[in-house]
């Protein structure tokens, strides 16, 4: 592997991390929240009341954030070392 292609692998692989780390925080900070009627909340239901009880938080926008420039260079890095 080159340099570049190395760095761009281990910075993506980093902010996957970091995305799937907020991801988590992100779900056990909801997870106490009940519905009004007292069923338990689950999945996209748990961010949904995390917005509701945090409407000024920015961890859903850094989770997406890290979660997608992770990804882009993960790919890119792959890419740029397949391409040589």
């Amino acid at each position: 592997m080159t340099n570049a292609a190395t760095w761009l692998v281990v910075f993506g692989f980093l902010l996957l991390v970091l995305g799937l780390v907020l991801r988590t925080v992100l779900m056990m900070r909801s997870s106490d929240a009940t519905h009004p009627e007292g069923r338990v909340l689950y999945g996209r239901e748990l961010l949904r009341q995390h917005r509701v009880q945090f409407p000024q938080n920015p961890t859903p926008w850094l989770m997406r954030s890290a979660l997608l420039g992770g990804l882009v260079l993960l790919l890119a890095g792959i890419g740029f070392e397949i391409s040589r």
